[in-house]
């Protein structure tokens, strides 16, 4: 079983296309918040287990291998997330810290039963799709800037950015909810969006991270 940082390491190049495209050193260390030397350090381990391959200038990307073990990661955690919320009744923004951790401690029997329990769900409590059959593009991919003041969008996808989750919680904002964009405001970077009488103000950078339809 790898270690718990290289896991991390395999689910941050694939946040960045790595499945497709090379992934610079320099966004795995912006993105991660770890020294430059440490992460060529580390992609150098993962290439000799053959998980990932690096190209000269280019970066690094996912092998077969590499994509098949990070989407098992993947499916460990927002399989976990669903059982947090659906059975012990954890709240959407407390999930994704403890799934992190439990992530790397379960069997894949205990995986395989979690599913099972939860009747093969399609996607997380944010809206994230469930890797199954190497099928994982998520299902949800546009963002509320791609909409207009006027518009009227439901939420289906929300990252696993905690504080945003927070936030959310707390204007009563959830997957599944219709809200109205009310304005955009360009200056000041900020979309205000209400749902009955509340109005919640967005970054534009919280806003890239809410998907709708």
């Amino acid at each position: 079983m790898l270690t718990e940082e290289k896991e991390d390491y395999l689910k941050a190049i694939l946040t960045h296309k790595g499945d497709t495209t090379f992934v610079s050193n320099k966004k795995l260390s912006q993105y991660l918040n770890i020294k430059p030397p440490s992460v060529s350090e580390m992609i150098n381990r993962l290439e000799q287990t053959e998980l990932v391959a690096t190209k000269p200038y280019k970066g690094v990307m996912l092998t077969q291998k590499g994509l098949a073990h990070t989407l098992d990661i993947i499916k460990r955690h927002r399989l976990l997330e669903l059982f947090l919320i659906q059975i012990l009744h954890y709240d959407w923004e407390e999930v994704h810290q403890e799934a992190e951790v439990l992530e790397h401690r379960v069997s894949h029997l205990f995986v395989e039963r979690l599913d099972k329990l939860l009747d093969y769900p399609t996607t997380c409590p944010h809206g994230g799709v469930i890797p199954r059959n190497n099928q994982y593009k998520e299902l949800y991919t546009t963002d509320l800037l791609q909409f207009s003041a006027g518009d009227y969008v439901n939420v289906k996808r929300v990252r696993d950015r905690t504080e945003l989750l927070v936030y959310l919680s707390s204007k009563a904002i959830s997957i599944g909810d219709e809200v109205l964009i009310v304005d955009k405001d360009d200056t000041n970077r900020v979309v205000m969006i209400q749902k009955g009488e509340t109005v919640t103000i967005l970054s534009y950078d919280n806003a890239a991270h809410i998907y709708v339809e």
